[in-house]
C-alpha cells in the first residue's frame, strides 16, 4: 500500500510539472499502455503512469470550466449563490459565487469577485443575487520567487475573476438559508466580532474558530512567518485531528458511564463515531476547505480502523489517507499544506519506530525533530524557515492547541445556546493569546530568528533530503552525522550576478503599477515599488522583496521613488520596514522618509555602469506625472531609459534638454503607453529597439493604447507587456545584450494563462 500510493502521487506530481495540457489522444495512448504493464509484472510503473492519467483527466475539467476569452471584459448580467463568506477588506468585500448557468453561453461553476463601493448591505453566504459583473480570465502577476496566484486559483477551482458593476437592477433575491454552513461560519464570525470588538487578537481567534482570516494584521502574519507558528492560526490538520481526539475520549468515556450502551456498540467504537463528528464539525467551521478535507480524510481512516476493531500499521493508515486524498483531489500536490502535514505523520512515526520512549522532555523532541524534518520542504516553498520555531512551538502548540482550540470550540457551541458563557469563554482565549502573543513577538524581533535561502537547483535537493533522513535516522545508524554533508548546497549555491562593467535590469509585474530592478556587480538600485492595494498587500512585501531575497540581496543602495502616485510609490515604504535601504530619491520626498530630490544632473557609476538622472530640473513645475524622476542608466553595450509617468509636455522638455543623450536601447514606456505620452517625436528621439509596457492585465485605463503600440511597431521595435509576458529580464553583458527571460513563458504551467496584449490590444470601454 505504501508503494501504491507514493507511486500514484509521484505520477500527478510528474503531470503537473508539464507546460502545457497535452493533446486528449496521449491519454487514450497512454490508457493501454498503463494497462499493458499491470499484465507484465511492472505494476509500480503502470501505478505512475495511472496516477499522471488521472491528474490528466482533472486537470482537464478544470481548465475547461475557465472562462472563454470573449467573455471576458463585458457586463454580464448573471443570477447565482454566493458560496463563501465575504471577506472585508478596506473599501470593498470579496466572496466566491456560484452562477446559475444562462441557456446562451457557459461560465466557469466557480466566480471570484470584488464589490466596491457603494457595498451591499450584509451581503451573506447562501443568498442568491442577480448581479451585473464583469468578468477576466483567472490572471495573476508573475515574477521569481512569488506567490503563484494562477496555481492557487487553479488549485481552488475558480474559473474566472472580476468585480460587480454598479447597477440599480443589482438586487438580493432570496435570503441566506440558516443552515447553509457558511451563514452559520458568517454569523458565527459576527459574533465573535461583536464581543471582541476591540480586541487586537480578533483576527487570530476568527481564524483559528472558523478560518476566517482577513481581520489577522500584516503585522502579525509577519510574526507568525518569522516565529514559524503560522500553521497554528488557522484551522490545519493538526487541529482538526485534536477536535478528533477530544471527541473520541469523550465519547469513549461518555458511552461507558452505563454498561447497557457497551452491549450494543464497544466504548472504543462509540469514541471514533464521536471523534469523527466533532472533527467533522470542527471542518465544517473552516467552510470544508481543502486543507481541513484532507484533515478528515486521515481522521476517518484512523477512526475507520477502530471502528471495526481491526490492528492496521500506522504507516499503512497514513498511505491509505494519502492515496485516498490524491485520488479525491489530484491537484492537492501542488499545495504547500499537503506536503507539509503528511511529512511531519511521517516524521513522526520515522523517529519514533523501533525507539523506547523516553519520558522526559519527549514532546520537545518530537517537536524538534519535526521541525528540524520540515525544513528542506519550507526552503523549497516558502525560502525560509525559523530558527526558532522549536522555542515557539514548544510553548505555543500546547497553549493553542490544549487550551484555546478545545475553548474556543465549546465558545462556537455555546454562543448559540447559552451566548453568555460563550461570551465568557471567547474571552477567557483572548486573554491566553495575549499572554502567548508577547512571547512570539519577542521570539519574531531576535537577530537571526530566521534564515533565508535563494533558489536552490532542483538537483541540489537529492543530498539535502538524504542529509535530512540520515540526521533522523536512530542513533545506531552508522555513519548517521554524515548526513550533515547533504546540507552543503544550501551554502555552496550561490546566484550569479554581473561582472564588472555589466548590469541586469528586471521590469518586475506588478500589476498596474511600475517596479524595476537594476543590479550591478555590487551595488542594487530599484525604480519604482509597485502599488499598495490594501494595508495587508503591497507590491514591495509581496513581490519585490521575494525576488531580492532570491538574488541574495540584502540591502537596497538607491530606492528612486518617481512619483507619489500609488501605482509607482505604495511598496516603498513597506518594503523599506523590511529591507535596508541606503538612500530613497524622488520628485515628492515629503511622501517618503528620509528621501532626497532627485533632479537632472544628479549622476554616479557603480561597477562601470553609469547612472544619470535627466528629469526634472530643481525649478521645474507642473503635474506629478510630468515631475516623474527619468533615469538613464548606460553602458558601452548598451541602455535604459526609465521615463516614469511623463506626458508630452515633459517628453518635450527632455528632448530640448537631452536631444541625442535620449536614445536608448530599452525603453520602459512613458506612463504606461497611454495616449497622452509617447509622441512620435519622442519616440523618434529614444530609438529603442526593446520598448517593455509595464501594465496590468485587462486594465480599467485600457493601457497600452492601441495608437502607442502603433506607433512604436512602425519604428520596429521590439514590444513587451508585463501583462502578456510576466517579469522581464534583460542581461547587459560586457560584449552583448542576453535573449530576454520572460517569467510567463520561463515559468509555464498547465494553468498558466497566456494572453495576447501588443498583438491584439482590444478593450471594452466604460
Amino acid at each position: 500500500m505504501i508503494k501504491t500510493a507514493i507511486s500514484f502521487t509521484l505520477g500527478c506530481v510528474l503531470f503537473l510539472q508539464l507546460s502545457t495540457l497535452p493533446s486528449s489522444q496521449w491519454f487514450w495512448a497512454l490508457l493501454p499502455t498503463c494497462i499493458l504493464l499491470v499484465f507484465i509484472k511492472t505494476r509500480l510503473l503502470a501505478i505512475v503512469i495511472f496516477g499522471a492519467l488521472w491528474t490528466f483527466f482533472h486537470a482537464s475539467l478544470i481548465i475547461d470550466d475557465q472562462l472563454s476569452s470573449n467573455m471576458e471584459g463585458k457586463d454580464i448580467a448573471l443570477k447565482g449563490t454566493v458560496i463563501s463568506v465575504p471577506s472585508y477588506s478596506d473599501q470593498r468585500l470579496q466572496f466566491e459565487f456560484r452562477p446559475d448557468q444562462p441557456d446562451n453561453y457557459s461560465l466557469p461553476k466557480k466566480l471570484r469577485l470584488n464589490w466596491y463601493r457603494p457595498l451591499p448591505d450584509n451581503l451573506k453566504a447562501g443568498e442568491q443575487w442577480l448581479l451585473t459583473v464583469r468578468l477576466k480570465h483567472a490572471h495573476g502577476m508573475m515574477n521569481p520567487g512569488t506567490f503563484d496566484y494562477e496555481g492557487w486559483l487553479f488549485q481552488q477551482r475558480v474559473g474566472a475573476t472580476g468585480y460587480v458593476r454598479p447597477n440599480p437592477t443589482n438586487k438580493r433575491l432570496i435570503s441566506s438559508p440558516a443552515y447553509s454552513i457558511n451563514a452559520i461560519r458568517q454569523s458565527l464570525m459576527v459574533a465573535i466580532e461583536s464581543h471582541l470588538a476591540d480586541s487586537p487578537y480578533l483576527g487570530l481567534i476568527q481564524g483559528l474558530t472558523a478560518d476566517i482570516r482577513y481581520n489577522i494584521s500584516q503585522q502579525q502574519w509577519h510574526v507568525l512567518r518569522l516565529s514559524g507558528t503560522s500553521h497554528l492560526l488557522a484551522i490545519s490538520g493538526l487541529h482538526i485531528g485534536l477536535a478528533a481526539a477530544l471527541g473520541f475520549f469523550c465519547s469513549r468515556w461518555l458511552w461507558a458511564r452505563r454498561s447497557n450502551n457497551l452491549l450494543l456498540l464497544p466504548s472504543s467504537s462509540a469514541g471514533a463515531i464521536g471523534g469523527f463528528i466533532t472533527a467533522l464539525f470542527y471542518a465544517g467551521l473552516a467552510g470544508f476547505s481543502i486543507p481541513s478535507q484532507r484533515a478528515l480524510i486521515m481522521v476517518a481512516t484512523v477512526m475507520f480502523t477502530l471502528l471495526i476493531r481491526r490492528s492496521v500499521c500506522t504507516s499503512h493508515i497514513l498511505a491509505v489517507s494519502l492515496l485516498l486524498i490524491v485520488v479525491l483531489d489530484p491537484v492537492a500536490v501542488l499545495s504547500a499544506g499537503f506536503w507539509l502535514s503528511f511529512s511531519a505523520v511521517a516524521i513522526i512515526l520515522f523517529i519514533t519506530q523501533n525507539r523506547l520512549p523516553s519520558p522526559r522532555w519527549q514532546w520537545a523532541k518530537v517537536h524538534s525533530l519535526i521541525a528540524f524534518g520540515i525544513t528542506p520542504l519550507l526552503l523549497l516553498f516558502f525560502m525560509q524557515t525559523s530558527l526558532i520555531a522549536p522555542i515557539a512551538n514548544f510553548i505555543a502548540v500546547p497553549v493553542i492547541s490544549l487550551l484555546v482550540v478545545p475553548v474556543l470550540l465549546v465558545a462556537s457551541l455555546l454562543l448559540w445556546l447559552i451566548e453568555p458563557v460563550g461570551a465568557l469563554l471567547l474571552q477567557l482565549a483572548d486573554l491566553i493569546l495575549s499572554k502567548l502573543w508577547p512571547f512570539l513577538d519577542y521570539l519574531a524581533t531576535l537577530p537571526f530568528s530566521h534564515w533565508s535561502s535563494t533558489h536552490i537547483p532542483i538537483l541540489y535537493w537529492l543530498p539535502i533530503i538524504v542529509g535530512t533522513i540520515a540526521l533522523l535516522s536512530p542513533t545506531r545508524f552508522p555513519a548517521k552525522w554524515l548526513g550533515i554533508l547533504g546540507f552543503m548546497p544550501l551554502f555552496l549555491s550561490s546566484p550569479s550576478k554581473p561582472d564588472q562593467g555589466e548590469f541586469w535590469f528586471t521590469l518586475l509585474d506588478v500589476g498596474q503599477g511600475l517596479a524595476a530592478v537594476v543590479q550591478t556587480q555590487h551595488h542594487v538600485l530599484i525604480f519604482d515599488t509597485g502599488p499598495k492595494f490594501s494595508d495587508n498587500f503591497n507590491t514591495g512585501t509581496a513581490i519585490i522583496q521575494p525576488f531580492l531575497q532570491q538574488r541574495s540581496i540584502q540591502d537596497i543602495d538607491i530606492l528612486v521613488v518617481s512619483h507619489g502616485d500609488n501605482d509607482h510609490s505604495g511598496g516603498a515604504i513597506p518594503l523599506g520596514n523590511v529591507i535596508p535601504v541606503t538612500q530613497i530619491l524622488s520628485s515628492t520626498p515629503q511622501l517618503l522618509p528620509n528621501a532626497k530630490h532627485c533632479h537632472a544632473g544628479q549622476s554616479w557609476q557603480w561597477d562601470g555602469v553609469t547612472f544619470t538622472m535627466l528629469h526634472p530640473e530643481i525649478n521645474d513645475h507642473g503635474s506629478e506625472n510630468n515631475l516623474s524622476c527619468v533615469l538613464k542608466i548606460s553602458t558601452a553595450i548598451g541602455s535604459v531609459l526609465l521615463s516614469g509617468d511623463i506626458e508630452s509636455e515633459a517628453e518635450q522638455l527632455l528632448m530640448n534638454r537631452s536631444g541625442k543623450n535620449l536614445k536608448s536601447t530599452l525603453l520602459v514606456v512613458p506612463h504606461h503607453g497611454s495616449k497622452t505620452s509617447s509622441s512620435r517625436a519622442f519616440i523618434n528621439a529614444t530609438l529603442a529597439e526593446l520598448v517593455l509596457f509595464p501594465v496590468g492585465y485587462r486594465n480599467r485605463y485600457h493601457f497600452p493604447a492601441s495608437t502607442v503600440i502603433e506607433r512604436y511597431q512602425k519604428y520596429n521595435s521590439t514590444l513587451f507587456t508585463t501583462a502578456e509576458h510576466g517579469a522581464i529580464e534583460f542581461k547587459f553583458n560586457l560584449h552583448a545584450i542576453s535573449s530576454p527571460i520572460t517569467w510567463r513563458q520561463h515559468a509555464q504551467r498547465i494553468w498558466t494563462h497566456q494572453p495576447l496584449i501588443t498583438s491584439s490590444p482590444q478593450y471594452p470601454e466604460n
